[in-house]
């Protein structure tokens, strides 16, 4: 990989090392662009809040929605088709956003006063980075318009509220008592947020170098997890435990899906008309051509595909979680290219701090994914093989074919052949558990996520992240270098003194 300007500016670099080393009295204050320069001088952020990938017909090809803003921002944008969420549902997303550290594997949790008990639901600690406040240490103007209650006034002074942030009392689960209001709040906390927005687009105009934030999100979602709906029977199927309490068996019919399918493609559809306003108000201001725009989903939905319905569901079915993700350079570069390698949202901040030349904080994990418009290829991005998402006690990880599915109070791992060139009347075969075949991909994809999580995967109690006891998370019994949790064969010498037999893997960790 060849040295850019930005790489420079990396964790390290001689750039970040001296800005470090002198502070706030030696760094310039405030953010600006050098002559010959080709970086951003203003940064918009857009979260699209329940928007699938499989939802934008720019993506998808076919989709049920029409979505000809975001269609049109897609052709002048990078497109990443493989973009998945790096924590879910909405609270711990978006602290991976906002900080460019992982939630994954929720080590940090414990219980917060006024949120479920599942892991991922906390504030943002005061250890972690936050690039808002990089941003405005270096004189960038910020305003960051969100009703998400962990955005606290002392370390985000920026944000403009939309309505009151309270506590909610519990739905009552079901389609119409909680899945299709739930819906209805993200399509009226878009109108809100969008609208506020732009107002404070008009704003930020007279104050560059700035960076918006519109980032739409119902505080409910805050304070209580979302369930998770399947047919009873299905469980076993799946392979999805009690998911932190959030799963809910519902005997819901097809009338129910097409009600929810119809609810989320008007949802979807007003999501986009309000990203066309956005787009043509910066025209209108004259920005696009200095301010990168940055696009991405929260997560995604279940909409009764294999028997389940909800939000955030960590199912085979991959297309529930997949999300668009673009970036939309000012000066027009890559627009219309797209890119394989795994974005996710802890890329977020340092791409962002990048683009308007700003020394990224060492605590975060993400990658600056603006060298790719520096010309390097995606194949000389750090090695990123396999995406890595986390809800609560599941984890899901994936490959360019294979899916799994850990269930950490199960105990129980699925695997998927998840080819995407299997044709149609074969489909189904994508989604049946294979994890007795292929112990050595299995077990592939377990080391991936516990290399990632930092060599163990905590246990959770009910007030916090715990540490694995020996015996489930770091024991060897058959000494050949993989934890117990994560070693696909059971190699354990039998009683008698005959030879040691392999056993048949049955889906579920020894």
């Amino acid at each position: 990989m060849r040295v850019t300007r930005r790489s420079l500016l990396r964790r390290g670099g001689a750039t970040a090392a001296g800005t470090a080393f002198l502070g706030a009295a030696g760094a310039p204050s405030r953010a600006r662009a050098q002559p010959g320069d080709d970086r951003a001088r203003n940064a918009v952020l857009v979260v699209l809040p329940l928007v699938r990938a499989t939802h934008v017909n720019a993506f998808d090809g076919d989709s049920p929605a029409e979505t000809p803003n975001l269609d049109d921002l897609t052709g002048d944008s990078l497109r990443f088709d493989r973009a998945i969420p790096e924590s879910m549902p909405a609270l711990p997303a978006r602290r991976a956003l906002i900080t460019g550290m992982r939630a994954f594997p929720f080590r940090d949790w414990r219980k917060t006063e006024g949120m479920p008990a599942v892991p991922g639901f906390n504030r943002i600690y005061d250890h972690q980075p936050v690039m808002t406040e990089a941003m405005r240490a270096s004189g960038v103007t910020t305003a960051y318009v969100s009703d998400n209650p962990i955005l606290e006034a002392r370390r985000f002074p920026d944000v403009r509220r939309t309505t009151d942030v309270a506590a909610v009392d519990r739905t009552v689960p079901g389609v119409d008592s909680e899945l299709l209001p739930s819906l209805a709040r993200a399509t009226r906390a878009t109108a809100r947020t969008f609208r506020a927005g732009i107002r404070e687009l008009e704003r930020l105009q007279a104050n560059e170098p700035f960076f918006l934030a519109i980032d739409s999100f119902d505080p409910a979602d805050a304070f209580e997890a979302p369930p998770v709906y399947v047919r009873p029977g299905e469980v076993e199927l799946e392979g999805v435990g009690p998911l932190n309490g959030r799963l809910v068996e519902l005997a819901f019919g097809g009338g129910d899906v097409d009600r929810v399918r119809e609810r989320y493609v008007a949802h979807v559809e007003a999501v986009d008309r309000w990203v066309g306003r956005l787009m043509d108000r910066m025209a209108h201001l004259d920005l696009l051509d200095r301010t990168v725009v940055y696009v991405l989903g929260d997560h995604g939905v279940s909409l009764g595909e294999h028997d389940y319905l909800g939000r955030a569901t960590p199912t085979s079915h991959r297309e529930s979680y997949e999300v668009p993700y673009l970036i939309r350079h000012p000066g027009g570069e890559m627009a219309g290219d797209d890119v394989d390698w795994y974005a996710s949202t802890h890329d977020v901040a340092p791409t962002l701090l990048s683009f308007l030349g700003l020394t990224i904080p060492g605590k975060m994990e993400g990658e600056d994914l603006t060298a790719l418009f520096d010309g390097v290829d995606e194949d000389d991005l750090p090695d990123r093989p396999k995406s890595i998402t986390a809800v609560g006690s599941c984890i899901i990880v994936r490959d360019s074919r294979w899916l799994m599915v850990a269930d950490r109070e199960e105990i129980e791992r699925r695997l998927y052949d998840d080819d995407e060139e299997t044709d149609d009347d074969n489909d189904d075969k994508r989604y049946d558990n294979v994890a007795n075949d292929e112990p050595g991909i299995l077990t592939e994809l377990s080391l991936t996520a516990l290399n990632a999580a930092g060599g163990t995967l905590p246990e959770f109690g009910r007030e916090g992240a715990l540490r694995p006891p020996p015996q489930r998370g770091d024991d060897d019994m058959d000494d050949d270098g993989i934890p117990n949790d994560f070693d696909a064969v059971d190699n354990d010498e039998p009683d008698d003194d005959s030879e040691p037999e392999d056993l048949r893997f049955d889906g579920r960790n020894p």
